[in-house]
Parts: structure tokens; sequence; C-alpha cells
């Protein structure tokens, strides 16, 4: 059983996750709030199931109104579903094709954006309500912004620390692979601390100078919204950024859902 004194949720509380290509983050969606979140390998099914149900435990009467997913991985969303169906009153939806895309996308090929993307940029503009720059720091790093009416404008993409350290060892003939971490000095004293140095530096010395080109081609700084499961690891280098959201794309999963609720009475 649950604490007694643990806030409860409203009955149009969904479950809300993101299936990211390292890890999936899920938890309760409830009036633009997150909780209860947690966070398990993309691959381990059956620690999702374990904590899926355990989540469901803490709606009312033990069962949320849905479970709505985003996925950039799209051979999970079957056996996520098979997880799910039985757990919510409608089933499962998934943004992107039960349920539309939370905000505008003017891209040249909008159906290839990552979802992910698009709803962690929903969540960032629902906040600022004015164009933001929104940098998820994961596997890849990606630097979108939004425009002041809330359209999604496309953005940049870069390796993350785990690529880039994978990379140097798999294409050179005696760099070690590392597991990236912040130096104490940035000039590394050791072939490993160098890797780290110029992981742990380059990549938020790249994702600002990326917004200062948006900053440029916008005319103005557009606030600078941080997320990711590698946020931690490279917040310290980034002064640049004015506000950090871990669970900032779940966020956005729950808002397309509210959005188009009317579109998803039926999963």
């Amino acid at each position: 059983m649950h604490d007694k004194l643990t806030p409860e949720l409203s009955k149009s509380a969904v479950v809300a996750i993101d299936v990211g290509n390292a890890s999936i983050a899920l938890g309760a969606w409830d009036q633009m709030r997150v909780r209860f979140s947690r966070r398990v390998p993309t691959g381990d099914r059956e620690r999702f199931s374990t904590e899926l149900q355990e989540l469901c435990t803490r709606f009312p009467a033990g069962r949320p109104q849905a479970v709505v997913v985003a996925s950039v991985v799209p051979e999970a969303v079957p056996w996520i579903r098979e997880a799910a169906t039985e757990l919510a009153n409608r089933g499962i939806a998934v943004v992107g094709q039960s349920v539309p895309l939370p905000i505008p996308v003017a891209v040249r090929e909008p159906q290839r954006v990552g979802v992910d993307r698009v709803c962690a940029a929903a969540a960032a503009f629902d906040r600022t309500a004015h164009a933001c720059t929104v940098i998820d720091f994961g596997t890849a790093v990606t630097v979108d912004l939004v425009d002041d009416a809330g359209t999604f404008l496309g953005g940049a993409i870069l390796p993350g620390a785990r690529l880039q350290a994978s990379a140097l060892a798999r294409g050179t003939a005696t760099l070690p692979e590392v597991d990236p971490a912040p130096p104490e000095d940035p000039v590394g004293a050791d072939t490993v601390e160098a890797i780290c140095s110029g992981i742990c530096h380059g990549i938020p010395g790249a994702v600002r100078a990326i917004v200062e080109q948006y900053a440029t081609s916008l005319n103005h700084w557009p606030q600078v919204v941080a997320t990711g499961g590698e946020l931690e690891l490279f917040l310290p280098q980034c002064d640049f950024i004015d506000s950090s959201v871990p669970d900032l794309t779940v966020l956005g999963v729950g808002l397309a859902y509210a959005k188009h609720r009317p579109a998803t009475s039926k999963p």
C-alpha cells in the first residue's frame, strides 16, 4: 500500500511514456505535472512491465485513463502496447499515430522528425509562452528551436557523450573507450582525461554556438530549456541554460494527449 499522505492523482491522469534509444522514461502525467517518474533501460522489458504495473496502482481504482507513448524506437511499441493494454481504461495511445503532434511542425518532412523532440518542444513552449531553444542531452544531443508562435522550426543533432566515446574507440587504433565524466582540469593529464575533457567541454561549446546562431536568426536570445538522461553531466558547463526540466519530454507526451483528448476517446 502507498503512504496515505501521498497526494492522489485526478481521474484524468494518464501514464506518459518516452521511449528513447537508451532508456524509457515514464510517469503519471496529471494537469501539466509529472509525478512518480522513473527510468528503465530500453531493452529491459521485464523491469519496464514491473515499473508500469506499480505506477498504475497509484491511480484511482488502480487504473489510469490511458497510457500514452512517444517512441523513437519503433520495435518497442508492440511490446509496450502488450504490456499496457490491459492496465488502462482506454488502452494505449501513440503520439504521431492515434495522437497528433502537440504543436505545428514547419520542417521539410514533418513525419520524419522524432516525436520526442516535438513533445519536448511543446512542453518547453507551454512553459515559456515565447520563442525557446530546447536541448535534449541523450544518446544524441538535439538542439531545437520553437518560434514565438509556438511552431517547431527544426534544429541540430550531434552525437551524445557515449556515442562520441564509442566512436573514438572504434575509429582509432589505440584510444580506449571511456565512461565520460567531467575531468578536474580541462587540460587532460592523460589520454582518458583528455577524451573526457574533449567530450564534456566540447559538447557544451558546440551547443552554445548553435544557440548563438539561433539567436542571430531570431534577432533575440531564445530562452533555453534543457532536459535528457545526460543532463547532469553537462549542466555545470552550460551557463547559458535558463532552466532544466528532467521530465520535459514526458510532460510533452501528456500535453499531446490532453490537447487532442476528444480525438483519442477510442485508442
